[in-house]
């Protein structure tokens, strides 16, 4: 069934609003600013598993692939990144001033390919095929699996730990759900056929809702005439409940978090001590999965509870007056635009921010670095003789035939 136009504007009003009230501006570069740093959950993607429709009109790129809405998302991300940072480094790509990192994940790469191309316009001898490529130049970047998808490392045997109480649904939040929603649950499983004891069906069921909505595409008559005592809107907020649930649950979940997000916030660390010294370097990108993102956004201090497809943080790095770091959001509202703004941050970190909004690079520090884990293999219990062939690192640079 097509939406009507009351059920099409509550999915058009979720969408815009799931991340709740959004500035309509972003922040302005603090004109000291050495040194950004941003990390991004990929764009929108499609759900791992399709509930039966027909026709299918949407979801051709596969499961789990970025979709042309996620294309559009990363891209507004590149183009505001590009506003907000302004002549901090020059348009064209330069090796020595920029550099990106990606999850291996096709959906991480293609993120962080459209949205260099948002940020990299190619301009004068960076130009190379005008007539067809205006606004595209190729812009590499490193795959970093440990860094940024730890839960795909095999031989990391904690991924197995760390899990297994989310697998299980066993934490809290995830038990509260089971048993909250159960009647509600049981109406899905009904309808769909998918065992709903297990959220990650929950969770899929959302996603396809989602894209449904995204793409103005019919709803099953199940949602849109719903007999489970609810309205339609009602039972499309109750479905949009569990999205993401595992991945939040991991976030929340100290161990799960540290260990999805410890080796990347060492990184960062590592590179804001580079900055405070001396580095050519003004700006680092990371492309990453919702449980990574959340959880390193969460490690750095921030007040999150979710984050959304193409949303995730910038951190403003300068030297003068004194070395400091500011920390914003940034997300998009809700497709081909983006904001970046401050970042709430938890009440320990907030009383150390100065007018401006920066906190003593020292402080801030020492508020990280118990958090940060330089030496994953040793997190992971990989002994020092183990297989060499731990992660997937490598260089790759984008071409019009070969995306990943």
């Amino acid at each position: 069934m097509l939406l009507a136009p009351v059920l099409l504007l509550s999915c058009q009003f979720w969408i815009a609003h799931s991340a709740g009230v959004l500035p309509k501006i972003s922040s302005t570069i603090d004109p000291n600013t050495a040194l950004v740093i941003f990390g991004t959950r990929h764009g929108n993607r499609n759900p791992y598993r399709f509930l039966p429709q027909t026709p299918q009109t949407w979801g051709f790129e596969g499961s789990n692939e970025l979709t042309n809405i996620g294309k559009r998302q990363s891209y507004g991300l590149g183009s505001e990144l590009r506003k907000f940072i302004g002549n901090l480094t020059s348009k064209n790509y330069n090796a020595s001033e920029v550099v990106y990192y990606s999850s291996p994940a096709n959906r991480c790469q293609m993120t962080l390919q459209v949205l260099t191309a948002g940020l990299h316009p190619p301009e004068t001898w960076a130009e190379w095929n005008k007539p067809v490529f205006e606004n595209w130049s190729p812009v590499p970047y490193t795959i970093n699996d440990a860094m940024l998808r730890m839960y795909s490392v095999s031989e990391c045997k904690k991924n197995a730990v760390v899990w297994k109480s989310i697998d299980n649904e066993e934490q809290p939040q995830l038990k509260q759900l089971l048993t909250e929603k159960a009647p509600l649950l049981a109406y899905f499983e009904k309808n769909t056929g998918w065992n709903m004891s297990n959220l990650l069906n929950a969770q899929t069921l959302a996603d396809n809702v989602l894209e449904m909505c995204l793409h103005n595409a019919p709803l099953p008559d199940w949602i849109t005439a719903p007999t489970a005592n609810l309205t339609s809107q009602e039972l499309l907020a109750e479905i949009m409940s569990f999205s993401e649930a595992h991945e939040v649950a991991c976030a929340n979940y100290p161990p799960c978090r540290d260990l999805m997000a410890g080796y990347w916030l060492s990184d960062i660390l590592s590179k804001l001590n580079t900055a405070n010294k001396q580095s050519e370097v003004k700006l680092v990108g990371y492309s990453s999965h919702s449980q990574a993102t959340l959880s390193i956004m969460k490690l750095l201090g921030m007040n999150k509870n979710e984050v959304r497809t193409s949303a995730g943080f910038v951190i403003e790095f300068r030297k003068v007056p004194y070395p400091s770091v500011r920390l914003l959001n940034h997300d998009p509202n809700p497709i081909d635009t983006h904001v970046i703004y401050p970042a709430t941050l938890v009440d320990s970190l907030k009383a150390y921010q100065d007018a401006d909004g920066f906190i003593n690079l020292a402080t801030f520090s020492n508020y990280i670095r118990p958090f940060a884990k330089a030496n994953w293999k040793s997190v992971c219990g990989i002994t020092p003789y183990a297989s060499p062939h731990i992660t997937n690192i490598q260089t790759i640079f984008l071409n019009t035939t070969i995306f990943s």
